[in-house]
C-alpha cells in the first residue's frame, strides 16, 4: 500500500491534493493508495470523490502522519504538506521502505528515499546520502490529460484571455487583473475561473461587474478545455501554471507566495512564460499591463513561449515518479518494511 499525505483547503489551497491525486491515478495499475488528507473544506471533498482515491483524515498535529501510516501498514509514503517538518520526515523514513517528498523550496538535501521538485533549473545536493532526486519540469505532478498532446488554434489576434489563480480566488485580486488585462487587450473576452476553495463566486462577479466581456466559469471539472481555447492566459505559480505549460498555453505568470517564485523564475528564463510581478506589490498592476501588451501584439512570441513551455512540461512526470517508485520498492529488501520502527 502507498499512502499520499497531502494539505487541503482554504489556507492551503488545492495544489497539494491535486498532485497528490495525480500520482495515485500514476501509482493505480500497480498500487493500492490511500490518501491522507488534512482539511476538511468542502472544495476538497468533491476533489477527492471525483478521484476515487481512498481517503482518510488525519491529524496535522506532529506525529499523526507517522500514527496513520503505521495503522495502515503502508510501504510506501507520499507527503505533499508544508506542515510535516525536516525532524518528521526524518522519523517516517525509518519506517517505510519507500519516503517520496514532493518539495517546493529547493533547500536541499531533504530527508527522503527519492525527492521531487518540478521547478527549472535545480541541481541536487553533492551529498545525497541515498536519496534520488526528480527535478525540473518533466516530473510536474499533472493529471493525466494534460499527457495528450495540446490541439489549438494560433490565432493572431487575442480574441480570449484566461484568468485563473488556482483553487482559491481572491475576488480583490482578480479584479485587478482583470482591469489590467481589459487595459492591455480591450477587445477580447475574459475567461475568469473560480476556485472553489476561496471567495465564492458572487463575490467575483460582483467585483468585476463594472469590467465588461467577463465569463465566469466556476470550479469547473475540467480546465483544460478551456486552456485549450485561450489565445493567452494570466496565472499564479502553482499547479495551474504547469497545467497551462502542458497545454501550450502562451501564459504571464504573477507571484502570489515566496514558494512559487523559483518555479515561475525558471519557466521565465527558459522562455516558457512571460512574468508579470509579484501580485499587488510595488508597481504591479503596470508590470502586468505591460506583459500583456506586449504578448498581445506578437502572435509569434506568444507561439514561442507556449510551444516551449509544452517541451519542458509534457504531461508526463506523474507516471515517471511512479516509475521510480516502483523501481525503489523492487530495489529495496522486504526487511525494510514498515513495523521496525
Amino acid at each position: 500500500m502507498i499512502a499520499l499525505r497531502a494539505d487541503g483547503g482554504p489556507s492551503a489551497g488545492l495544489g497539494h491534493v491535486r498532485r497528490a491525486l495525480a500520482l495515485a491515478a500514476g501509482l493505480a495499475p500497480w498500487a493500492d493508495c490511500r490518501l491522507l488528507l488534512h482539511g476538511d473544506a468542502p472544495a476538497v471533498a468533491t476533489l477527492v470523490q471525483r478521484a476515487g482515491v481512498p481517503c482518510l483524515p488525519v491529524s496535522g498535529e506532529p506525529g499523526g502522519t507517522l500514527t496513520a501510516v503505521r495503522a495502515l501498514k503502508a510501504s510506501g509514503l507520499v507527503v505533499d504538506s508544508y506542515a510535516v517538518s525536516v525532524s518528521e520526515l526524518e522519523a517516517l523514513m525509518e519506517c517505510v521502505r519507500l519516503l517520496v517528498v514532493i518539495d517546493d523550496s529547493g533547500r536541499f538535501p531533504v530527508p527522503g528515499h527519492v525527492v521531487v521538485n518540478p521547478a527549472p533549473g535545480l541541481d541536487p545536493p553533492e551529498r545525497r546520502e541515498g536519496a534520488r532526486y526528480l527535478l525540473g519540469p518533466r516530473f510536474a505532478l499533472l493529471a493525466h490529460e494534460f499527457a495528450m498532446p495540446p490541439v489549438r488554434s494560433w490565432r493572431e489576434s487575442v480574441e480570449r484571455v484566461l484568468l485563473v489563480l488556482g483553487g482559491a480566488t481572491r475576488a480583490s485580486l482578480m479584479a485587478a487583473l482583470a482591469l489590467a488585462v481589459r487595459r492591455a487587450v480591450p477587445a477580447a473576452t475574459l475567461d475568469v475561473v473560480v476556485g472553489p476553495a476561496g471567495d465564492t463566486p458572487a463575490a467575483v462577479t460582483a467585483a468585476l461587474e463594472r469590467i465588461g466581456g467577463v465569463t465566469l466559469h466556476a470550479a469547473p471539472e475540467s480546465i483544460r478545455p478551456l486552456m485549450l481555447d485561450e489565445d493567452l492566459a494570466v496565472s499564479a505559480g502553482g499547479v495551474t501554471l504547469a497545467e497551462l505549460a502542458a497545454a501550450a498555453t502562451p501564459t504571464v505568470g504573477i507571484c502570489l507566495a515566496p514558494n512559487q517564485q523559483p518555479n515561475l523564475a525558471g519557466l521565465a528564463r527558459d522562455g516558457a512564460l512571460l512574468l508579470g510581478g509579484v501580485a499587488e506589490g510595488p508597481g504591479f498592476p503596470e508590470a502586468l499591463e505591460g506583459a500583456l501588451a506586449s504578448l498581445a501584439a506578437d502572435a509569434g512570441r506568444r507561439r514561442a513561449l507556449g510551444e516551449r513551455a509544452r517541451q519542458l512540461v509534457d504531461g508526463r512526470g506523474a507516471a515517471r515518479v511512479a516509475s521510480a517508485m516502483r523501481q525503489h520498492l523492487a530495489e529495496t529488501p522486504l526487511t525494510a518494511e514498515i513495523g521496525r520502527c
